[in-house]
């Protein structure tokens, strides 16, 4: 019998894992439990049993660390593994060679399943390392112990046959290894990424377990069973719950308290499933599950069975639309299984990942953008996390054969998160990634801090001419209500407050509602205002020191005239610049000032002398929103579309550097190149963004429904983070609005 030494290495990672590497090393330790069972003697060196993490560059890691002195071997059995980046060659691999310099070596993949394989010719990887007698390409339990015994006497590329019999096969050697120091690994693992929250935590004493290998299905961007023959069915073999049962009571001897079951489809075979979890269960043994499974596989009571065994359910969609799914993907799944299993989960309190895919061949832009559609609809409903990823054309699957060459990929990890491949012959990888940025943009606004937006007021001492909400009933909004509300709403989870009007300094107990405000947990409150008031110093200095974070004070021209013109009232714009003055005397350190503007017809030359005010005044943001529809008068008020892009885009190249600039209500495709600048538009948030007054008066509500697409929307990049063109013709008069006749004449403009 031979002496041999088994040899995992470092890995130098992407922070973008793909297929969790801090658990690649469960092949080597079943590869030295098939060895020692033949009869050799069988040392195991785990770079993953050395708890160290290093930073490699700005987003990598180095986990684990090289063996200090390897024992004397007849063969060194070296795991190459997707992590490894095949066929390059690997630095941390060369480095064990050189260490074993003159000694067999076999180079093996260790193929467990359950992980993105790398189907590159064998004698690729031959050729990247001259210093190998073998590369045993797949499954190596069959073949290993006969190849150690045997070894070739010329270089070559060995196929391991698949074991016949997964029950047989000996338990991993995990008692080789020093399991604490690799508890600590993954422990630091943990810290060193600073993610935070973990859908699949692996500290706590995890340890990875396969109780399946290969996949029955046929999906076009998989690499599960890597060897098949061509035109072979493809299947699944499993573990029976026999096995199972001595594979987890293994894992629990040695002080596992969590197992993460790593095979391709853990749930291709419901009764399968069905006995991995009960046998965890009467183990006391926490589950996780990443890799995918199948939603029309899980029933209702194997997801209430799942709640509090596992962390988070994880299920692949791959696309929103039926006919990705079905004649691209080839996943053969009902998507309505998707929306129930991920509403099950919602009603018994189990939080769900759904894994998407954008870059399909065949697919469209309007498919991925009602993928993206979908998959942030899911989220909005049920709560479920979307992971969305390219198609990436891993060798070896039916993606990579559809194209004519494969790109050359030095890591395919972070490729699937943050490159796009040229997979899709209409829409080009840098487009893909457009679309995917938009997305994530839009899931960060989803996810941020809930706000609600109040109405203080109907009562206004301007008569602005794009208002839609200022000209109704003068009344205050009821105190005693609008406590409540706050109170309801932070108790859902908002904790940003913005206060608007009508004009909120003419509400009587305005300080006493940001008081309130702030003494049940809003944080920041924001205000704004027309700022005549603070003409006044006295109110001036309680409106600066009433609690609110924020102040932002409507201007929208840089003279009287202008500014009159769009507010209604010709002293106006003495008294608000006047009050500006007073409140940034007033200011304690930490409240932030910024003017709001409203683009409008009489406005849009000046725009430049109004960021000239801005910094005049001692304020650095300014806020630029389009005209809300309010009614017939809007189109005679809102400038066109093209004359506000070039002015906002020409505000934005002279004055950026010196002012904070955000844009709000603009299309995407009006500020192409400028994106940077806009703000997440209210409208398009949703639930996450409330408009309360004691009328009822939901503006949000009324707003969504004066904005629509046009056809070219729905192939834009952006759309899924848009709220499209507001209404400008043919606007109706909003319920609570006067009519047009009512408001008072525009002040003649007079030149500035």
């Amino acid at each position: 019998m031979a002496k041999v030494a088994v040899v995992f290495p470092p890995l130098v990672v992407s922070r973008d894992f793909v297929d969790y590497p801090y658990f690649a090393d469960l092949g080597a330790l079943s590869a030295g439990g098939a060895l020692a069972a033949a009869g050799h003697q069988v040392h195991v060196d785990d770079a993953l049993s050395r708890p160290e993490v290093q930073r490699v560059g700005s987003n990598r890691l180095q986990l684990g660390a090289l063996p200090g002195a390897l024992p004397e071997a007849d063969v060194f059995v070296l795991a190459q593994t997707p992590f490894h980046r095949p066929p390059g060659r690997d630095p941390m691999i060369a480095e064990v060679l050189a260490r074993v310099a003159g000694r067999p070596v076999v180079l093996a993949d260790l193929y467990q399943s359950g992980q993105h394989f790398i189907d590159v010719p064998g004698a690729e990887i031959l050729a990247a390392y001259p210093e190998v007698r073998a590369v045993l390409r797949y499954e190596a339990e069959a073949t290993l112990a006969s190849l150690v015994e045997g070894l070739p006497s010329t270089r070559q590329v060995v196929l391991g046959r698949e074991p016949p019999d997964l029950d047989a096969l000996p338990l991993p050697a995990w008692e080789r290894i020093d399991l604490e120091a690799r508890f600590a690994l993954n422990q630091r693992v943990m810290a060193e990424l600073g993610r935070p929250s973990w859908a699949f935590p692996i500290d706590g004493h995890s340890l990875p377990l396969i109780t399946s290998r290969g996949c029955p299905y046929r999906c076009i961007h998989c690499s599960s069973n890597p060897g098949l023959a061509p035109g072979a069915p493809k299947r699944q073999r499993r573990l029976s719950p026999p096995a199972m049962a001595r594979h987890l009571d293994q894992l629990l001897r040695l002080g596992a308290r969590r197992v993460h079951v790593l095979d391709e489809l853990c749930n291709a075979n419901v009764g399968h499933f069905d006995a991995l979890l009960a046998l965890a269960r009467q183990r006391g043994l926490g589950l996780e599950i990443p890799n995918g499974l199948r939603a029309d596989h899980l029933s209702n009571p194997q997801i209430d069975a799942l709640r509090g065994q596992i962390t988070t359910l994880s299920v692949s969609a791959e696309s929103g639309v039926q006919r990705v799914v079905s004649e691209v993907v080839g996943k053969d799944l009902d998507l309505a299984h998707i929306g129930r299993v991920a509403e099950h989960a919602a009603a018994v309190g189990l939080p769900v990942l759904v894994h998407f895919i954008i870059g399909l061949p065949s697919e469209t832009r309007e498919e991925i953008n009602q993928t993206l559609a979908y998959a942030q609809d899911l989220c909005r409903r049920t709560g479920a996390a979307p992971s969305v990823q390219f198609a990436t054309p891993l060798p070896g699957t039916r993606l990579a054969g559809t194209l004519r060459a494969l790109p050359h990929v030095a890591d395919y990890g972070p490729h699937f998160q943050q490159h796009a491949s040229p997979t899709n012959e209409t829409v080009s990888p840098r487009e893909l990634e457009t679309f995917k940025q938009t997305f994530e943009q839009r899931l960060a606004a989803m996810r941020g801090p809930k706000t609600v937006v109040l109405c203080t007021t109907r009562k206004c001492n301007n008569r602005c001419t794009f208002c839609a909400t200022g000209t109704g009933a003068q009344v205050d909004g009821d105190y005693g209500r609008q406590r409540e509300l706050l109170t309801e709403h932070r108790r859902l989870g908002a904790t940003r407050l913005e206060l608007e009007g009508g004009e909120p300094t003419l509400h009587p107990q305005l300080f006493e509602l940001i008081g309130f405000a702030r003494s049940i947990g809003y944080d920041p409150v924001t205000l704004t205002t027309n700022g005549r008031r603070a003409f006044y110093p006295g109110y001036a200095r309680q409106l600066a020191m009433s609690g609110a974070a924020r102040i932002r004070f409507s201007l929208h021209g840089p003279s009287p005239a202008i500014h009159g013109e769009n507010v209604g009232v010709p002293e106006a714009f003495d008294q608000t610049v006047e009050g500006i003055r007073n409140v940034k005397r007033a200011a304690p350190p930490g409240v932030e000032l910024a003017l709001a503007l409203t683009l409008t017809r009489s406005n849009l030359p000046h725009l430049a002398a109004v960021a000239a005010l801005a910094l005049t005044l001692g304020v650095d943001q300014l806020d630029i929103q389009a005209v809300t529809p309010f009614g017939p008068a809007t189109d005679s008020v809102a400038p066109d579309a093209p004359a506000a892009q070039e002015s906002v885009m020409r505000l934005i190249d002279e004055w950026s550097e010196r002012l904070r600039i955000r844009v709000f209500n603009l299309p995407w495709c009006l500020l192409a190149g400028y994106e940077r600048f806009l703000a997440p538009d209210p409208v398009v948030l949703d639930r996450e963004v409330l408009y309360l007054n004691d009328q009822g008066v939901n503006l949000f509500d009324y707003l969504r429904t004066q904005r629509s697409f046009e056809p070219g929307c729905a192939t834009c990049a952006r759309k899924v983070f848009c709220g499209g063109f507001y209404r400008r013709t043919n606007v109706p008069a909003p319920a609570w609005l006067t009519g047009p006749e009512d408001l008072p004449p525009p002040v003649e403009a007079t030149p500035v």
